[in-house]
């Protein structure tokens, strides 16, 4: 008998050298008494065992029992799913700011030591626009990617995860949805491709194709760095309460329900409106016992979660980046801004994004992140790079804030952001797994107006109060 820990990995070298050892080696024979033993007695023995040295089946069940009552609770489960719901968006700021700022302060001091030591004019400008400017500005923000990667893991193994989608089931009901829909939705916060791939464990086809619909507007991580630099250019840090309520994780949580809130809508709209042939399946759940989550895989998982976030973004990043360096900083090698190719395209497209107070960097900046949503700041970083010289290279923040950009615009830039479908990959992703490259194609068209009309009334209508 070999222990055998696949959490913990303990016990693995111990199995890999007996394997070695035993190779090529003849099998022996069970031994005689063995064979001889009545099956019953080597039942009566293994029942033995597992009472001296097994878990407690009717302990696990009552404290099993326990804890549902509370977190099924129609009154204490529904405050503690809010509760950790919005544990989960606070923390995204209040856990990872102080290694977002450990990045930026790295950043800034490498950018600082290396820039002056490139001779080159050219090189040294693309060094501080597009790579510190623009691939720098976009790594600030990864530690938030390990930080929700994590807690998304922790409530799955504990087994909380199945409780929520119960406790879902019925407002979810409400809107065409099934409680086996909440977890694809939640798995869409991480990243809206797992999330589709998810949405197979949904058995009817009508509420799988709903369920398509919602998660392209649930608020993956992808939007996260958006969301992070336009919350932290336009609301306060200030805390409230003692320090447990922060404004900003207070917008982070808000404009996370905005976007789950437009999914219900959409998703009980189209229910509503449109019939098929589908027919219905009953609701059926498994609920897996609660465990505590194993730290070390967590950890490992997130980790890897993140570096794939740089790896796959990172690429599209510093292409797009070098495109934008390219345009913006030729042909007047970085002079005039405006008068460059970027901002004769810019100014083409300004006439669009005017309506909603942006001028035509931003318009240039939402036109890239079509490739990928995280690109805008990317892009963002290399336009004020260009812009500031070799000033505040990687603290786009601040760069925003000097600017004439009004709260109205930022607060528009967020509900866009928050509603329209802006990822190439989630679009065939999309197209593959309902088998209708038309879904993908109009949900594209459908969510880019409804998050630009969403956007122009919230901005209009901040701009009266402000």
């Amino acid at each position: 008998v070999l222990p055998l820990s696949a959490r913990s990995g303990k016990g693995v070298a111990a199995l890999l050298d007996y394997l070695r050892d035993s190779a090529g080696k003849k099998a022996s024979a069970p031994r005689e008494h063995l064979v001889s033993t009545p099956d019953e007695l080597l039942r009566g023995n293994a029942h033995q065992l597992a009472h001296r040295y097994g878990p407690r089946g009717d302990v696990l069940v009552r404290t099993q029992t326990r804890l549902d009552g509370f977190f099924l609770h129609s009154l204490t489960g529904g405050v503690a799913f809010f509760l950790i719901m919005y544990l989960l968006f606070q923390s995204i700021f209040t856990w990872s700011a102080p290694v977002m700022d450990g990045v930026e302060h790295l950043l800034g001091l490498i950018a600082d030591a290396l820039v002056p030591m490139i001779g080159n004019d050219t090189l040294r400008d693309f060094t501080a626009d597009a790579v510190f400017g623009g691939l720098g500005a976009f790594l600030v923000f990864v530690p938030q990617i390990f930080v929700l990667t994590f807690i998304i893991g922790l409530l799955e193994d504990s087994g909380y995860m199945a409780r929520a989608a119960l406790i879902c089931h019925k407002p979810l009901r409400l809107f065409g949805l099934t409680g086996k829909s909440f977890i694809p939705m939640l798995s869409g916060v991480a990243c809206a491709i797992p999330g589709i791939y998810a949405a197979r464990a949904v058995d009817s086809p009508r509420k799988r194709v709903l369920t398509y619909m919602a998660i392209p507007l649930m608020p993956c991580s992808a939007r996260l760095p958006v969301y992070t630099l336009l919350i932290a250019a336009f609301i306060p840090s200030s805390t409230a309460l003692g320090g447990l309520i922060g404004w900003q994780g207070l917008a982070m949580f808000g404009i996370y329900f905005f976007g789950m809130s437009c999914a219900l809508l959409v998703t009980g709209l189209v229910s509503r409106i449109s019939k098929d042939h589908f027919t219905d399946l009953p609701f059926v759940l498994e609920l897996p016992p609660y465990r505590l989550p194993g730290l070390l895989p967590l950890l490992r998982n997130s980790v890897n979660r993140a570096r794939h976030f740089v790896t796959k973004a990172g690429k599209i990043i510093f292409v797009v980046t070098v495109v934008v360096w390219v345009l913006g900083y030729f042909p007047n090698y970085g002079a005039d801004l405006e008068a460059s190719w970027l901002g004769t395209l810019g100014h083409v497209m300004e006439p669009l994004f005017a309506p909603l107070g942006l001028d035509w960097r931003y318009g240039i900046a939402i036109l890239t992140s079509f490739l990928a949503r995280e690109v805008f700041v990317g892009t963002l970083g290399t336009i004020f790079g260009i812009e500031g010289a070799e000033e505040n290279m990687v603290p786009l923040v601040s760069q925003i804030q000097a600017t004439d950009m009004s709260i109205g615009s930022g607060l528009a830039l967020l509900v866009f952001f928050a509603i329209a479908l802006q990822c190439v990959s989630t679009l065939a992703i999309l197209a593959k797994e309902s088998e209708s490259t038309a879904l993908a194609l109009k949900l594209f068209a459908g969510y880019f107006l409804f998050a630009y009309a969403a956007a122009l009334a919230v901005y209009q209508l901040a701009s009266v109060f402000t």
